[in-house]
């Protein structure tokens, strides 16, 4: 057992006059609220700790000192979060509005001049990063291109929890970011508790202003550091930790003891208990055993994993039972009372991070942590400061870095698919904001695009062709969208006592659990079979261009390797100096996406040799 120590952050006593003048703030968030007056700051990293306050500090954005509201766009990750800051910003007397793709009502020119009228009229708007990388996919029937002037309204534009975003998200977002400071002299905040140091190395992909003014964007950070001593306000309690080398459902019989003793103090009507698996599968597994061998947990239990909803909109529900079991769904947004926390160490320290901070913020929290290292030999001693014990979990968890390469070949195919896809006059607006300075460039790209589109003109076939052809078609089709392709169509499954129905996406659900599926008028039938087997669940996926099944635990290997002999072969109809270039993008784009980001496979071979077919036609639904 060792005790991790409170955390206190620095306050700053309101003065008489000026910006922190009706209230106490904490010390990083009056530096946040000067460094905004910055005109040097185009950009501001906001670095703070789970529970430290950062959303003060975008409310102090968006009504200054003077009460005067400022045109603010915040963007959250998911769904969930933004439900919940939402209510927050009502409850504070803000007049917010979540504004998505499910609120528009009209349909083709209409739906985005529906859309551009909401971002429009209202100053304080929550969304998610996937509505304005539609607009640059020119997924919105918009002939003019005039949705693209919805990069200019906003005064401050926040990225929060933006640790959230992998290579591919990233590739999209930084675009975003590059047309948000170039189209109106706003600032960007990038916010959260676990930035990525390579973060700051990619922004200089972007290019602010134009002319002999054309500069790599301006970056300013603000970091919320602790104090040394007891002075400063406290946003973490302490907290009593136990580690366990293993996973939580091995461990499922001392937990439920655990439980019986926690619930029976417990009187409230939100989550005081908290699991957090790494897998659907182990969370799914531990609620389906409460269920069967302890029906009196069970009734105090409730899930959300992610996977398991009933409501339609992707909102995490209202949860009104003591204990709550969930996955990496959890590491964002969850504000409760945590006093007991179950946690799997996760899949890398940015994820343990965010999993430990849900506990122990209002009050002394009990913390059983199951890692995949041995933990325990090193802590010497009981008692620990929060820093010292994060600097060494960072020897039992995995560090994640962010593939450079990857974002700046994706920044590049995005950029030139964005220009491809707009004509006129909103074309050679993004021409001039996407410009390049020197080396890899969107241009790159266009000649790519420009020297396949040729070919294809001409009066032939070639199969090997037409197969490079799909795949580039492919990776396009996710590129316009930021977070690339999937299946969502209806599953039903049975989580306890219920029968529940929800949309996700059905490789995800294939490969989560062992299952017997079957068709259904109100969708795919999810039936969890006995299995020993830690998964994948999916064999094998056939892809409509590739001549063999893939190997889904290799998919990505196997992949290219078929990509390569089938370019080498399309290509030989080019000149030696086209086929070269052809087969260098080839390459780049391969080694830059993962195949489930861009394929969508005709048919998968389930783990028990099962074929379930995936295309459109095999997932529609009769209601005979």
């Amino acid at each position: 057992m060792v005790l991790v120590d409170e955390v206190h952050l620095p306050v700053v006593k309101a003065q008489p006059n000026g910006i922190i003048a009706t209230r106490n703030l904490r010390s990083f968030q009056k530096e946040f609220a000067e460094c905004a007056k910055d005109k040097d700051a185009e950009v501001i990293q906001l670095i703070a700790p789970t529970g430290a306050g950062k959303t003060l500090c975008f409310q102090n954005l968006m009504r200054d000192e003077k009460n005067e509201i400022h045109k603010t766009l915040l963007i959250y990750p998911t769904n969930a979060l933004i439900k919940s800051q939402l209510e927050r910003f009502n409850k504070d007397k803000f007049a917010a509005k979540n504004i998505s793709s499910k609120i528009l009502t009209k349909k083709k020119e209409e739906r985005s001049r529906e859309l551009y009228g909401l971002l429009s009229r209202y100053d304080i708007v929550l969304t998610n990063p996937d509505i304005f990388q539609a607009i640059l996919g020119h997924m919105y029937c918009n002939q003019t291109g005039d949705l693209i002037q919805a990069f200019h309204l906003f005064e401050y534009v926040i990225y929060d929890e933006f640790h959230t975003y992998k290579e591919f998200e990233l590739s999209g977002i930084l675009n975003q970011i590059g047309l948000f400071l170039n189209m109106s002299p706003c600032k960007v905040i990038l916010s959260s508790a676990t930035p990525k140091e390579e973060i700051i190395e990619l922004l200089k992909l972007t290019r602010i202003g134009g002319g002999d003014n054309r500069h790599e964007p301006r970056v300013k950070t603000v970091r919320a550091e602790p104090c040394s001593n007891n002075d400063g306000d406290t946003i973490r309690y302490k907290t009593r930790v136990k580690f366990q080398q293993g996973k939580i459902i091995d461990d499922f019989e001392q937990i439920v003891e655990n439980l019986r003793e926690a619930v029976r103090n417990i009187d409230v009507n939100e989550p005081r208990i908290l699991f957090i698996f790494d897998t659907v599968r182990d969370s799914n597994r531990f609620y389906s055993r409460l269920f069967k061998e302890y029906p009196d947990i069970y009734k105090c239990a409730e899930k959300d994993n992610g996977y398991d909803t009933n409501n339609q909109d992707g909102y995490a529900q209202d949860f009104t039972k003591p204990i709550l079991i969930s996955t990496n769904k959890s590491e964002v947004g969850l504000d409760y009372p945590i006093k007991l926390l179950f946690m799997e160490d996760g899949f890398s320290i940015d994820s343990f991070v965010q999993r430990f901070g849900r506990a122990a913020r209002r009050e002394p929290a009990d913390c059983f942590i199951y890692t995949k290292k041995e933990a325990n030999p090193l802590f010497t001693e009981e008692t620990v400061d929060y820093g010292k014990f994060l600097d060494i979990m960072k020897h039992v968890t995995k560090e994640y870095n962010i593939q450079t390469k990857k974002v700046s070949t994706l920044f590049t195919f995005r950029q030139a698919l964005s220009i491809s896809e707009y004509t006129n006059e909103r074309k050679r607006d993004l021409e001039a904001f996407f410009a390049p300075e020197s080396g890899y460039s969107y241009k790159f790209w266009l000649s790519f695009f420009s020297i396949l589109n040729n070919r294809n003109k001409e009066d032939f076939v070639d199969r090997d062709l037409e197969r490079l052809n799909s795949y580039v078609t492919d990776i396009k089709k996710a590129c316009k969208s930021l977070r690339g392709r999937s299946l969502q169509f209806p599953v039903v499954y049975q989580r306890g006592h219920e029968i529940r129905r929800t949309m996700y996406d059905v490789l995800s659900v294939l490969n989560q659990v062992p299952a017997f599926v079957r068709k259904t008028k109100d969708g795919l039938e999810i039936v969890e079979e006995k299995s020993d087997a830690s998964g994948p669940f999916i064999q094998a996926m056939t892809i409509s261009y590739l001549p063999a099944p893939i190997n889904y635990q290799k998919r990505n290997e196997q992949f290219r390797d078929e990509i390569d002999i089938i370019a080498r072969n399309a290509l030989d109809v080019f000149p030696e100096k086209q086929q070269k270039f052809l087969l260098f993008c080839i390459h780049s784009l391969c080694n830059s996406v993962e195949v489930d980001r861009v394929v969508s496979p005709e048919e998968v071979i389930l783990w028990n040799n099962k074929v379930i077919p995936l295309t459109t036609d095999a997932l529609e639904f009769d209601d005979d």
